[in-house]
Parts: C-alpha cells; structure tokens; sequence
C-alpha cells in the first residue's frame, strides 16, 4: 500500500516536472525567439501609420561626415478630439501645408489625427520654428514628433546624391540611384500614433517614431563637406544658373559639384514644376566651351612643335578661312595687331589661336582632345551625365577647325570634363579620371567594397604644362582673368564667353560664362570650373567667383592632405 502510495506520488511528481519544463520551454520559446515578433504585432493592432521614411543606408564625405541619411526634423501631429484653439490650429495646419483654411477646420470635425510632413515645418538647424507657429504650437490637441530626415536642412550635395522616387523606395538620381541596390536594403520606419478600437488616440501614448530595419551598407564620397558648403554659399550669392566642380589635380577626386537653380531632396514635387530645370546637374550637362577650349589649343600647338610662346601672330581684327571670315572681339578696334601667343592666351585673341589651330591641324587637336576625356563620359557613372560632342577630324574643312580651335561649331563640354582637363595641366600632363564615390562601407565582406582611382595615364609631357601653365598664369596676371587672380599663393586659368546661338532682346549675341583654372600656382591642390549659364562674360560673370570659391577651400584643404 505505501508503496503504491510512493508511486502515485511520483507519478504526479513526473507530471508536475513535464509540466514545469513544458511551461518553461514555451515561455523561452515566446521570449526568446517569437517575443519581437508578437511584441510587434501587439503595437500593430493599435498602432496607426500617418507617414512611413524610408530606412537607407547612410551617404557619407571624404572625411565620414554625414551628407545624407542620419539627420533629423520635427513634423507635426493635431489630435481634433483635444484641440482647444481649432481655427488657430486650423490656420497653422493650412499655412504649412498650403491648403484652405475652411479644409482644414472640416478635417478637424473627424476624431483621425492629421500629419503635416517635416519638410512643410519651418525649422531652425533641425527643430521646429515656434516663433514662426505661434501660438497654435501650444496647444493641447498639437504634438510634435522628432523623426529621421534623410537629407540636410540646407540641401547640401542635392545634385550629386540625388533623391528618391516619389512613393520613396529607390533612388532616382545621382548616388541614390547610382548605387540603389546597396542604400535601399532596410525596411521603412513610421510616424504612428497609439489609438483604441475606435482610432482615438490613447493618453499617454500619444505619437511615436517606430525605427525600421537599417539598411546594410552605406556609401562614403570623395566630396568634401566644407569645400561643397563653400561652394554652395558662394553660388547662392552669385550664380542664378550653372554649374561648379572642385577636383583635387593629383588624386583626380571630385571634392565638389553642385548646380544651380538648386532643389529640395525631400520636395520632388515642387523641383518638377520648376521651370528653370531645377533637378538637372548642370555640372554633367554639355555645353559649348567657348574659349576654354583654347587650353586644348595651346597644349596640342606646343606639344606638336606647331606653335612655340616665342612664335607672334598679326591680329587685324578677323581672319579669313576660305570664304569665312572669323573675327576676334576686337575687331571694331582694329585688333590686337602684333601679338605674342602668350599675350594670344592672356587677352583671349582668336585671330592667334585660329591661325594655331590651323599649324597644328585637325587631327592632332581632336586626337588631343580625346586622350583628355573629352567626347566621352568620364568615368564616375552618375546618371545623366553626357558625352558631349567631338568633331570627327577626318570630316573637318579648314571652316571647322578655325570653330574648333575658338570652342565653337559642334563642340560642347560639361564641366566635369574641362575639370578633367585642367587637372592634367595643372598634375604635369598625367589624366586621372575623376572619381566621386571612395567606397561602400558594410558589416557584411561581401557588400563592402572600395573604389580605387583609374591609373593615371600621360597625354602631355611636364615641360608642356609648365608652358601651359605659364600662359594660364598670363591671363590672371594681366588678361581677361584678372578677376581670378590669388594674392596668397597665386592662381590661373581660362575665361570663356561660348555663344549659345540665341540673341538678347537688345539683338546682342547671348553667350555662357566659363572660368577653368587651379591654385596655387606652386603644386597646385585644387582645380575649380566655373560654368555660369547665359553669364556673358567669363571675365566678369565667372572669374571672381572663382576667386571666392578658392580663397576659402584652400583654406579647409590644407597641402598636407
């Protein structure tokens, strides 16, 4: 009997332990593996979507300092059911988003929450502007949530690192796109407010920021952050439309693009309704270069034998090329009369450089041309980016070349490309093709990945440069560039007034303004293109924004880099 009793007992006792460890396994089982998930479906059933950002890998500069993906603004959330000043409210509500007020004030009649995005909200470095709102910020039914902004206050880099799509999930220009199978591999976080059954939001909850999953990788840029904030200062004060590129001349890489009219990543919407072509890079869009051109001239001329800077050229004003009569801007004046080809460079004399042109010949200027990366892409992929045109020497007349050898006929350019170019004058005559994006940073080896620079490869020998450079010199010391010239350090470069083939209401000839140069003079660290669109004169309209642009980056770009 006792022994039967000792094994009941223990056969209860085995049950109780089965039990136990049941209870304890699921119990794990429900906190360790299944309990994110059912935690997230509980805070769905009673969480309410009013916005969903994007979670994208972050873009990063030269020196990881963020361009895009981890900053942060205030968007705004009104609660009908506990606003006190409704038409206050409704009058702030339709201010930021543009509505109606009487819209407004009927949407405040239903208990559902109404969202107005961060970008309608205006902002001081990231936090709301309350002096702005007023006082309907104040009251009881409004809230403000902090959430993830993906692109900075200022829209700085907006060019190169593009935007996205409008429904948010790829990239559709720029790095964003260049780059969308690597920044988009995260799932989207969300501006949610706690409600009950019935969509009243629940005291105490109120709105929240619900973070996504981070994307796995991220992608770090030659662009360096002060040279771009330089370079966008001194653009929104001087430049209404064109375009700037800043590239280091011994590395090849991009420190700098932007292009103007600029644009707000985060407001596609109203960039696509600007007709001035807001969301075009200018920077990668090819025009006629104009006098520019002539650093190409100048280099082919002496690295041929064809033209010496000894060598002087006689300017009446106009030359004659078969039944074509080409004439230098100081025709009305009779000329430059005896001129040097250095003073040819210096005062921009195309009598001079068409009779260059003409010794050296088609197939040397276009051969040269086409080692220097001009009438192709340059390598660094951004979307958008065009080849411009290069003549075909084996089909040019005399006619075609003289248009060559002043920038003019079918010749165009982008910026990026005449950056390319002076940086091979400016290194002693190696081409590096320019490069914009360093590498792709990842936890995971397989994603991680650095871009290394293209080889370098020689197109100009180092004593042509110096003469290059030497006549470049010329043109800020005392010709059409003076604008450009550096006191500390010294510059040079090349004006350029292309003519667009449209004429002003005033029946004047309507041209693009350019500036290409470097500095200092002594091992040159910066070479900056300036592309100023209808500025008429390069002298006047891009000269000194260079100047601008230089004495502050050289400042933030020390040598020892």
């Amino acid at each position: 009997m006792a022994e039967q009793s000792a094994q009941r007992v223990r056969g209860l006792a085995c049950i109780f332990l089965v039990t136990f460890f049941v209870l304890v396994a699921r119990m794990a089982f429900v906190q360790l593996v299944i309990g994110d998930d059912l935690a997230e479906r509980c805070r769905d059933q009673r969480a309410v979507s009013l916005a969903t950002v994007p979670a994208r890998g972050a873009v990063y500069d030269r020196n990881m300092r963020v361009l895009a993906g981890e900053f942060h603004r205030c968007a705004i959330v009104v609660f009908p059911e506990f606003v006190k000043a409704r038409e206050a409210v409704a009058r702030m509500v339709a201010r930021l988003t543009g509505g109606s007020w009487e819209d407004v004030l009927s949407r405040l009649g239903s208990p559902a929450p109404l969202y107005v995005a961060a970008r309608a909200v205006p902002s001081l470095a990231g936090r709301i502007d309350t002096e702005a709102l007023g006082e309907a910020l104040r009251d009881p039914g409004v809230a403000v949530v902090e959430q993830p902004a993906r692109y900075h206050p200022d829209a700085i880099g907006a060019h190169v690192i593009g935007y996205l799509d409008p429904s948010g999930g790829r990239g559709a220009s720029g790095v964003e796109r260049l780059l969308d199978d690597y920044l988009r591999e995260g799932e989207p976080g969300e501006v949610a407010v706690f409600a009950d059954a019935r969509g009243v939001p629940l005291r105490g909850l109120g709105v929240r920021w619900l973070p996504g999953k981070a994307a796995l990788a991220s992608v770090r840029l030659t662009i360096d952050r002060e040279i771009q904030s330089v370079v966008e200062d001194v653009m929104n004060d001087a430049v209404e439309r064109g375009a700037v590129v800043v590239m280091d001349p011994r590395s090849g890489d991009v420190l700098a693009m932007a292009s103007r009219p600029a644009f707000r990543p985060d407001d596609i919407a109203a960039a696509a309704r600007d007709p001035a072509s807001s969301l075009v890079n200018r920077a990668i869009m090819a025009y006629p270069p104009g006098s520019v051109f002539k650093v190409v001239v100048a280099a082919a001329a002496i690295e041929s034998g064809a033209v010496s800077l000894q060598d002087t050229f006689h300017d009446p004003g106009y030359v004659d090329v078969g039944a074509a009569r080409f004439r230098c801007y100081t025709h009305e004046e009779g000329g430059h009369g005896e001129i040097t080809f250095i003073d040819a460079m210096a005062y921009s004399c195309n009598t001079a450089f068409i009779d260059a042109g003409l010794r050296t010949g088609a197939g040397r200027l276009v051969g040269l041309a086409e080692s220097m990366g001009l009438g192709a892409t340059t390598g660094v992929a951004l979307p958008g980016e065009q080849a411009g045109v290069l003549p075909d020497a084996r089909s040019m007349s005399p006619q075609d070349v003289a248009n060559l050898a002043i920038g003019q006929g079918r010749l165009t350019v982008t910026p990026l490309q005449v950056a390319t170019v002076m940086s091979a004058v400016a290194n002693g005559g190696l081409l590096r093709r320019p490069r914009v994006v360093m590498e792709i940073l990842s936890d995971d080896p397989a994603r991680a990945r650095r871009i290394e620079p293209a080889a370098p490869v020689r197109v100009l020998s180092e004593d042509t440069c110096r003469q290059v450079t030497f006549m470049l010199e010329a043109v800020t010391r005392w010709g059409t560039g003076t604008a450009a010239w550096l006191d500390e350090g010294g510059s040079c470069g090349k004006t350029g007034s292309a003519e667009t083939g449209k004429v002003s209401e005033a029946g004047s000839p309507v041209s693009h303004a350019w500036f290409a140069g470097f500095a200092p003079l002594s091992d040159p660290r910066l070479v900056i293109v300036v592309f100023v669109e209808e500025g008429m004169s390069g002298g006047r309209a891009a000269a000194p924004v260079f100047a601008r642009i230089a004495r502050r980056a050289l400042q933030v770009y020390p040598a020892s880099r």
